[in-house]
């Protein structure tokens, strides 16, 4: 879990616990009072409404998929599961798969290190932090392992242009930092803004555009940048319905063959033991029958518009899976019990 996330400015959230979104025991169920002979989307229904009312929650969407198929979809009040809302830190799993187009055509590779990209990205980053970032790969940045430890995104984007070129001072600063020499996991939302920069040097395209063409389009999906998330970019600035990211996501479930096989031993090399692992833009932890995915997002600051937003999305190795929108910014604590509540209806 990473500390900042309790500064008072609310970043964009990585894993919130070490359980989350781990297997369930056998025997796990639902609340009492919800009907265990209802079908896994009412189940899931009933469970968020739960949640909600224990979160002071008003506004939320919820897509629920079963084996790869939309069988539920909720709104209330000022979100439906159709309506487009800013996903936060979702937004980095568009990002990877979008990303992957250019490793699947062989325009990169995971090892490809960033002194290996084209003139015009060095020269965006400066010398001086082209110099320092010369020897991070592809894998560590979609890994966050990249030795990156500095985040001047935590204080809320405050005096940061919203603006889509805004990224390139963001990474400048945190390239001006010390870069870690052990390479632990550090989640680090600058890990994404520059591959947001790299995806547009290499294909000589803005981001938003190709990674909508890459990313989206072919799984179902549309979505775009939010006009008050601009510097948030690759990061954390997609504005797409539940329903819309639900579809992109079903590119992580193997049966679906929307990913390409080299995608999903990424995914699985990372699923190495009992705890979340950042993946290609999601957090793996796996179980006995498969893998669970799993992320969370949400921000807070009043460099933005909107001011506030989150969002969740799982997929269990049973097939179902989920992505919740809502328009707060919670505790970890309630992050926590949003992914509890939910994975214990669908197993039950």
């Amino acid at each position: 879990m990473i500390t900042s996330l309790r500064r008072a400015m609310a970043p964009i959230l990585t894993a919130v616990a070490v359980l989350a979104s781990a297997p369930l025991p056998a025997d796990a169920h639902v609340n009492a009072h919800v009907n265990a002979r209802a079908g896994v989307e009412d189940r899931v229904n009933a469970a968020l409404k739960q949640w909600m009312t224990a979160n002071g929650v008003s506004n939320a969407g919820l897509a629920v998929m079963r084996d790869n198929a939309l069988t539920g979809s909720y709104g209330y009040n000022e979100i439906s599961a159709e309506t487009p809302v800013n996903v936060a830190s979702l937004s980095k799993a568009i990002t990877a798969v979008c990303l992957m187009s250019l490793i699947d055509n062989g325009r990169l590779r995971f090892d490809t290190r960033l002194a290996a990209m084209p003139r015009s990205f060095r020269l965006r980053l400066g010398y001086r932090a082209s110099r320092t970032a010369r020897d991070i790969t592809i894998e560590q940045l979609l890994r966050h392992t990249s030795g990156i430890t500095y985040d001047p995104t935590q204080n809320g984007l405050v005096g940061v242009r919203n603006a889509f070129s805004s990224d390139v001072p963001l990474v400048r600063r945190a390239l001006a930092r010390p870069i870690s020499a052990k390479h632990d996991e550090v989640y680090n939302n600058i890990n994404y803004a520059i591959l947001g920069l790299v995806i547009q040097s290499v294909t000589g395209q803005p981001y938003e555009s190709y990674c909508r063409r890459m990313a989206l389009a072919p799984r179902g999906a549309t979505g775009r940048i939010g006009p008050g998330t601009r510097a948030m970019k690759a990061f954390g600035g997609w504005e797409i319905s539940a329903v819309d990211y639900a579809m992109f996501a079903r590119a992580f479930d193997p049966r679906a063959r929307l990913l390409s096989p080299a995608a999903h031993r990424f995914i699985d090399a990372s699923a190495v033991s009992g705890r979340p692992a950042a993946s290609l833009g999601v957090f793996v932890v796996p179980t006995a029958h498969g893998r669970n995915l799993f992320h969370h997002g949400n921000w807070q600051s009043t460099a933005t518009r909107p001011n506030a937003f989150s969002a969740f999305f799982a997929m269990w190795d049973n097939g179902i899976s989920v992505v919740v929108t809502y328009d707060r910014n919670l505790t970890d604590a309630a992050r926590v019990s949003l992914d509890n509540t939910l994975r214990q209806a669908t197993y039950s």
